[in-house]
This record gives structure tokens, C-alpha cells and sequence, in this order.
């Protein structure tokens, strides 16, 4: 019997038993050529080359809660214009609320109720000053859009299962990924549309048919901002002591002309393994695989930068690329859930310099959810036996380790 992916509130159970990463990761890869060496245990990163994908595929055609008061916005603090930062902050979920805050842990004046949910992933909340866009899998399940006018539901985005969503930049276009259980497969289809629901498209689906060895959702990552959208495939099915999540492929859509380019072909196997991809799209993070190292791959030459296994790294995730893509930040962790123990490290990603850990939690884990300029990225922060979140700040000369807020982070504001 074929299970469906746990919610994220069950990423924490601290009794199950540690298989995803020794399955899901190790799934099969492509082989490298014979003239390719093994990884040096002492170096500090080792370049390869590595098959790539081509193929290109073509898009398919389709066939409220609360009432609030509107936020008045002379209490809404303004970015400071001399600040490096890209964004004017971010959204924290404590007790079911949203709430903002900037780079220095002050309110920025904005409040919104949360769903039902106690955990939001990447793919399930966008946020802007006056407004957030949610997904939550419950008796309810859907897509919401919380603002000072109340909490409404999508009506035209219909889920028994979970949703997934992206909302591009301007507010013009939403994206969103459903799937549904068959006779013992699952399908998934992902769709884009104007945000009042009108020229609704289908973008690409996964019939049950196709799922054969491998169980797959689609998942929208992001819009860029010149109008087209990153998504992603990542398999589903899977339970264990989960520390992080990751992808199976990655694509790019054009909705000018409806295409669709191959970033990382499903076929390579990559499991939860793919992590993130740079902002200019030419770099991938992978977190882990048959040598359960962190790679960085250059998307146009095929050429992978392999860092060092660190103490306590058995396993690996939340990679994120700086603004410029000079910098990775990722965690590692020691995988035990009685004795468990976080780092956040930070490498150079053309490998000129090692990886240097930033800080450590004991009964802990971390999450790197940004960067919030070239120079600090955030952190979430959670622990064991407390089930305490708490949104941490670091520099990227490890000097500064800046609690900015409890709860845990949801998104940034632009």
C-alpha cells in the first residue's frame, strides 16, 4: 500500500525509523565516466563532470473565517532606503498568528490570522506587506488569502489532497499543484491562473499511469520576475525521521509561449536530494546521494563542486544560495533523534575556501530559509523536547547569531 506524504507537523516524531534518507537519497544516479575520480576524503572539494538532461518537454492544454480591521498604514514601518537589504522583512508564525518583523527583530506593525495548520512548507505561503497567500491540507483544505479585508478561500482551486501554491510577484498570476489517488497510483497536475481565477491553464501533468517506480507531486517553487515559473517534482509516499525536504526534478515554464525547459531531468533520480537553485537559475544545490556529500552543480557545463563530510554529518539539507550565488549556506545534522545536534555551514561555492560551521544546536535542528542581503541570511531554530521555534540572523563572517523573533519563519516581505 502506497502511503501519502506526511504532513510536516509529523517531521519531528522522534520514534520512527530513520529510512528516508538512506533510501529516498540513494536512489540511482546517473554513473559518472570511467576517467572520473572518487571523491578525496581530504580534499576540500573535487570537480566532475556529470551527465545532463536535454530534453525539453511541451506544456499539455487543459481541458471566509475572520473579519479584520484594515491595518492603518502609517503603523507599518517603512525599509530603510539605505539599507542593503533586499527585503523589508519577514513573517514569523507564532500562536496563529502571522506577524512581521524586520532584520532587527522589531514589529513592523502587520498581524494576520493563521489557517488551521501549525506548519507551513516552502510551497505553501507567499507573503507581501499587506496581504499573505497560504495553502493548508485539513476538513478545509485549499488555498487562502489573508488581508485586512478577512480570510478568503480560492474557490476555483479544488483539493481533497494537498495544494501547493505560487503567486507570482506582481499578484497577477497564481500557480498551484494538486494530485489524487487512483487505483494504487497518484496523479498530479499542476495549473496557473489570473488570481481572480480567469484563464486557468494547465501547465503539466503526471497521469498514474506514469508512476511506475516512483511516486511524484508537483510542487511550484517560484515566479522570476520576468513572468515565468520554476516548479518542481518531489516524491511523495515516504516517512521516517525527516529532517529535510527536497526535490526529484526541476522546470521552468514559459507561459508567453507554453514551453517547458528541463533544469533536472526526473530520470536522474535525485529523490529529496535536489535542495535549491540559484536566483539566475545556474546553479543547483544537492544535499545528499550515493557519497551523501553536498554538491553544487553549474546547470550549463554539467560540472559539479563536491565539499567535504564534516563531523557529525549524517545527514544534509536546506542549502540556499547568497543573492550573488558566491555563497551556499545548508545544515547539517547528526540524525539521532535522542542525542541530535544542528550545524549551519557556510562554503564558497566555487570551493576556494572550506566549509566553516557558523553555529551549533544540541536536542536541535536548523532550517536556512534566506538571505536577506549578500553579507546575512536567516535561520529557523527548533528543538527537540520543546517543540520551541525561534528565527534566528547570521552574518556570513559568523560574527553575528541574532535571535530575531520566536516562531518559525514563513517568508519574506519584498
Amino acid at each position: 500500500m502506497i502511503l501519502k506524504k506526511l504532513p510536516f507537523t509529523q517531521l519531528f516524531f522522534f520514534f520512527l525509523i530513520v529510512i528516508v534518507m538512506g533510501a529516498a537519497c540513494q536512489l540511482p544516479v546517473q554513473q559518472k565516466s570511467e576517467n572520473s575520480a572518487e571523491p578525496d576524503l581530504e580534499a576540500t572539494i573535487m570537480v566532475l563532470q556529470t551527465q545532463m538532461s536535454e530534453a525539453s518537454k511541451q506544456a499539455k492544454e487543459p481541458g471566509s473565517k475572520e473579519t479584520l480591521s484594515p491595518t492603518d498604514p502609517s503603523e507599518i514601518k517603512q525599509l530603510d532606503s539605505s539599507s542593503t537589504d533586499l527585503y523589508q522583512g519577514f513573517y514569523a508564525l507564532q500562536e496563529g498568528r502571522f506577524r512581521a518583523y524586520d532584520f532587527n527583530g522589531n514589529s513592523l506593525g502587520v498581524d494576520f490570522p493563521a489557517g488551521s495548520s501549525n506548519w507551513y512548507g516552502d510551497n505553501e505561503i507567499n507573503a507581501f506587506i499587506d496581504e499573505i497567500f497560504y495553502a493548508e491540507f485539513s476538513s478545509n483544505s485549499g488555498a487562502f488569502r489573508v488581508n485586512a479585508q478577512g480570510t478568503q478561500k480560492f474557490d476555483f482551486i479544488e483539493a481533497q489532497d494537498p495544494v501547493y501554491i505560487a503567486v507570482s510577484p506582481d499578484r497577477q498570476k497564481i500557480a498551484w499543484s494538486t494530485s489524487s489517488w487512483g487505483e494504487g497510483n497518484l496523479k498530479t497536475e499542476i495549473f496557473y491562473a489570473n488570481l481572480d481565477g480567469s484563464n486557468q491553464q494547465l501547465i503539466d501533468v503526471i497521469s498514474a499511469n506514469e508512476q511506475v517506480d516512483l511516486s511524484l507531486n508537483f510542487f511550484p517553487v517560484r515566479w522570476t520576475d520576468d513572468g515565468r515559473l520554476i516548479y518542481a517534482t518531489g516524491m511523495t509516499g515516504i516517512g521516517g525521521y525527516m529532517l529535510f525536504w527536497g526535490y526529484n526534478g526541476m522546470y521552468v515554464f514559459n507561459p508567453l509561449n507554453n514551453s517547458i525547459r528541463t533544469l533536472v531531468d526526473d530520470q536522474e533520480r535525485l529523490g529529496i536530494c535536489l535542495s535549491s537553485i540559484s536566483d539566475d537559475l545556474a546553479m543547483i544545490s544537492i544535499v545528499c546521494g550515493v557519497d551523501n556529500r553536498v554538491k553544487v552543480r553549474n546547470l550549463s557545463t554539467g560540472l559539479e563542486t563536491i565539499f567535504p563530510i564534516l563531523e557529525d554529518q549524517v545527514l544534509a539539507g536546506a542549502a540556499r544560495f547568497s543573492p550573488s550565488g558566491e555563497w551556499l549556506a545548508y545544515v547539517i545534522q547528526r540524525a539521532d533523534p535522542m542525542q541530535e545536534l544542528g550545524k549551519v555551514v557556510l562554503v564558497a561555492v566555487d570551493g576556494s575556501q572550506p566549509p566553516r560551521v557558523l553555529t551549533s544546536v544540541e536536542d536541535g535542528s536548523f532550517t536556512v530559509e534566506g538571505w536577506v542581503s549578500e553579507d546575512h541570511f536567516l535561520v529557523t531554530r527548533s528543538y527537540m523536547s520543546s517543540g520551541e521555534f525561534s528565527v534566528l540572523k547570521l552574518s556570513r563572517d559568523g560574527g553575528e547569531v541574532i535571535q530575531v523573533a520566536e516562531g518559525k519563519y514563513m517568508d519574506f516581505i519584498p
